[in-house]
């Protein structure tokens, strides 16, 4: 009797090193893409002495401790700041207010500010804020 031979079946093996590269690949990009996100916030913009004042672009409402209300620079009340505030956004192409306050000023102060920003057709409030 002759004996029949089996062929030997080939190792199955799992090739960790594709599984590495990927794993590495990913942990990269989590790395990179997380110190994108604080540079954002602690910015030095550089000067230039050409082109056009962001100040001229932006509206600004400015409101102190006392209850004073500036716009753009000029003093004004909250009665009479919605009608003004609208005939600077019918003018203005971006429809952008920019709201500073005081720290001490009173929080009825600022969510009138922002009530009368948004009636006024505003599209876009932003929170001026010092870093510290």
């Amino acid at each position: 009797m002759k004996s029949i031979q089996r062929q030997r079946r080939p190792s199955i093996r799992m090739e960790l090193s594709p599984l590495i590269d990927c794993i590495f690949q990913l942990l990269i990009f989590f790395m990179l893409s997380s110190t994108f996100l604080t540079p954002a916030i602690q910015l030095t913009l550089p000067s230039a002495t050409a082109g056009t004042s962001q100040n001229e672009l932006e509206i600004i409402i400015t409101l102190s401790k006392e209850g004073d209300v500036y716009l753009n620079n000029t003093k004004t009340s909250l009665i009479s700041l919605k009608s003004e505030l609208q005939r600077m956004l019918t003018e203005s192409n971006h429809k952008s207010v920019t709201i500073r306050g005081d720290h001490n000023m009173p929080y009825s102060a600022f969510l009138d500010a922002l009530d009368i920003a948004k009636q006024s057709g505003a599209v876009h409030v932003n929170v001026a804020h010092q870093i510290p």
